[in-house]
């Protein structure tokens, strides 16, 4: 006669793999995070999602996805083991409006299979340039 107890024990799944994969588990993602964090988008990448985002009214994931590579926060350009050029954005000028300048100027780029950090830096640096 089966009961309640015997039935629940029949659910149980198998488990004998899972302390292998609890302890490779955290292994597994140190050693991927690191390529995953470094990784941005290319030239040709941020233009496709800009397209995508300004196409859509700006909002969504591609939106945030683009002002998110196209406008940085000045602290990723001013590093100083970046290497890249600073910019001096004004209060004036508003996230969006840099966004749309920033992607108009994408085209021009030369190369669409290059990493669109330094390239948008560069850009940013041309439109809004520091004063020291």
């Amino acid at each position: 006669m089966n009961s309640v107890n015997d039935n629940a024990l029949a659910w149980r799944p198998h488990r004998a793999g899972r302390p292998a994969a609890v302890l490779l588990a955290p292994v597994l993602l140190a050693l991927a995070l690191p390529a995953v964090a470094l990784a941005g988008p290319t030239v040709g990448e941020l233009r496709t999602v800009c397209a995508r985002a300004i196409a859509a009214g700006n909002q969504g994931v591609d939106a945030a996805m683009c002002e998110w590579y196209a406008v940085p926060c000045d602290c990723k350009l001013t590093r100083p083991d970046v290497g890249w050029p600073r910019w001096c954005m004004p209060a004036s000028v508003s996230v969006d409006q840099a966004m749309l300048a920033v992607t108009a100027r994408l085209s021009d780029a030369p190369d669409p299979g290059a990493d669109a950090g330094p390239v948008v830096a560069e850009i940013l640096s041309r439109l809004y340039p520091c004063d020291d």
